[in-house]
């Protein structure tokens, strides 16, 4: 079966009706996220490397929960906390609050870059591959920096330049139009850092690679992730098996015995606020 995976470029909506889409495409994913979120829970279970110790009754963000999968890691390796997870996406946060396992747990919806939290609320903010769908690293820094309490941590992954740079290529193969997102070098990542009021006290990058058989079983995964319509329109017009025996075709050079790789390119950070501010 064709699979219906065709972006058109970027920057073609404006921020908040993109946001919205991307609402809409993580809620639609819901039920099917969890069976394919290798990468996401691969990545999240290196970021929590990063966690620090809490004292008892410590108040927590799970920013970008999704399915609450990582919000149960955290209430598991926390269990006296009072734990929030928020999500653009109110598929997702229904999906997350029918989890038995979460019954004590509080949901919020909201758009990471503007928290719908008071100053000072938490010791802790973690966030596991959603920033990178935010327009500005340096809002969600200062957005998490407003919340944290004095002393607070900001755990985080994210995405950088380089990511799904096989696939960016192999579309290359059927049209000269952007179908891969994009994403700030780590240089540059880093500069926003350092110029935000947390302090940085670790920020590396690590590529993480996934194996396909087939194309085919690449698209498919990303639209069961919901990661399939994030910044683009979708296209209209392209034959689904011709575009995917071309796009089969653009892949090949990266084939390897394991299958045809995907990888990312993934920055894992931990900062830190400042327990008395100047």
């Amino acid at each position: 079966m064709p699979v219906s995976l065709f972006p058109e470029a970027p920057d073609v909506l404006p921020a908040r009706q993109n946001k919205r889409r991307i609402a809409e495409t993580f809620g639609k994913a819901a039920s099917t996220y969890d069976a394919a979120a290798t990468l996401q829970q691969r990545v999240a279970a290196r970021a929590r490397l990063g966690l620090p110790e809490l004292g008892a009754q410590s108040s927590i963000l799970d920013m970008g929960c999704g399915t609450g999968n990582e919000t149960h890691a955290l209430l598991s390796r926390y269990p006296n906390a009072d734990i929030t997870g928020l999500d653009i996406s109110q598929g997702m946060l229904d999906f997350a609050s029918e989890n038995p396992a979460l019954a004590n747990c509080h949901w919020a919806i909201g758009d990471i870059e503007e928290l719908p939290f008071e100053e000072e609320t938490f010791d802790l903010v973690f966030s596991s591959l959603a920033i990178q769908w935010c327009d500005c690293l340096s809002e969600v820094m200062a957005q998490v920096h407003r919340v944290l309490k004095p002393g607070g941590w900001f755990v985080y992954s994210t995405l950088t330049e380089g990511s799904l740079h096989e696939l960016s290529s192999a579309w290359q193969s059927v049209d000269d139009k952007p179908h891969v997102n994009t994403y700030e070098s780590l240089a540059r990542q880093k500069q926003r850092a350092a110029d935000s009021d947390l302090k940085v006290v670790s920020l590396r990058q690590q590529t993480e690679t996934l194996y396909y058989p087939t194309v085919t079983h690449l698209l498919r995964e990303m639209k069961a992730l919901g990661a399939n319509t994030v910044v683009e329109k979708q296209q209209k017009g392209l034959a689904g098996r011709s575009v995917l025996r071309k796009l089969s075709e653009g892949y090949k050079p990266f084939a390897t015995e394991k299958g045809l790789p995907a990888s990312y390119q993934v920055v894992y950070g931990v900062l830190h606020k400042a327990a008395y501010e100047n």
